[in-house]
């Protein structure tokens, strides 16, 4: 990803950095495609950007290599939440 370290499936996230900044936590709240009905919330990471992905209402979700996983983040489109877990100031 664009912060020099391998990607993990299904917790790392891609972002634009001009509104989220690459390494942090990020609380990620929607639905996969495959499992519609239920929740889909997990703790990710800002690790990768995309030419794609631009201003602050846009992520994708890394679901890792492989058919299955290509099949995934093609069907992706499902509306959610993302929290960016800043820290407080000292």
């Amino acid at each position: 990803g664009s912060l020099n370290v391998p990607l993990t499936r299904e917790r790392s996230v891609a972002v634009d950095p001009a509104y989220v900044p690459l390494g942090l936590p990020l609380w990620v709240d929607t639905q996969r495609p495959d499992t519609p009905k239920s929740p889909y919330r997990r703790l990710m990471f800002a690790q990768d950007t995309g030419g794609a992905i631009k201003g602050a209402v846009r992520a994708d979700l890394f679901f890792g290599f492989g058919p299955q996983a290509e099949q995934l983040a093609g069907n992706m489109k499902a509306p959610g939440r993302l929290f960016v877990l800043v820290p407080r100031p000292r």
